[in-house]
This record gives C-alpha cells, structure tokens and sequence, in this order.
C-alpha cells in the first residue's frame, strides 16, 4: 500500500524542486507539477514528488487520521490511555 503525506514548504530551490517537512523531518521534494508553489504552501506528497496543494486544515486533518490508524492513536480519546492502564 502506498500513502501520500501532507508536508509544509520550508523553502525553494532550484531545477523545481523545495525542502519539506512535517514534524521534525525534511527533505526535498519535486514540485515540477505543481502551479505557484511558495513558502508556507502545503503539499501532498508521495515518493518525493508534490501531486497536490491542499489548505493547512485539510493538511492537519490527514495528518491525524494519519497519527490514528499508523499510531492507533486517537488525540481526542484521552480515556483510553487510562482504561488501558487500569
């Protein structure tokens, strides 16, 4: 199974490609097929290569389903932590 992440412009560079992250980690990233691509954009990206521009609440709500089911985590169920303690 292959999955896209979302990831924050950090900066551009040259040849059509910029620096991303997400979290605490950066990499470079192809933007060749992406129109007007700056600082601060994020990007949908998938074997380092931007597929699409999305707005950073679209960008935050992936990155929890993301967190969710890779983590099994869920932010919002603070209970759980402490049923699974118990």
């Amino acid at each position: 199974m292959c999955l896209a992440i979302p990831y924050q412009v950090i900066d551009l560079q040259e040849n059509d490609s910029c620096r991303i992250r997400v979290g605490s980690g950066v990499q470079n990233c192809f933007i060749g097929l992406i129109d007007s691509v700056k600082p601060g954009d994020w990007l949908v990206v998938h074997a380092g290569f931007a597929v699409e521009k999305i707005s950073p609440e679209d960008a935050r709500e992936n990155l929890e389903l993301i967190n969710r089911y890779i983590f099994a985590k869920d932010p919002a169920d603070k209970d759980a932590k402490a049923e699974s303690s118990e």
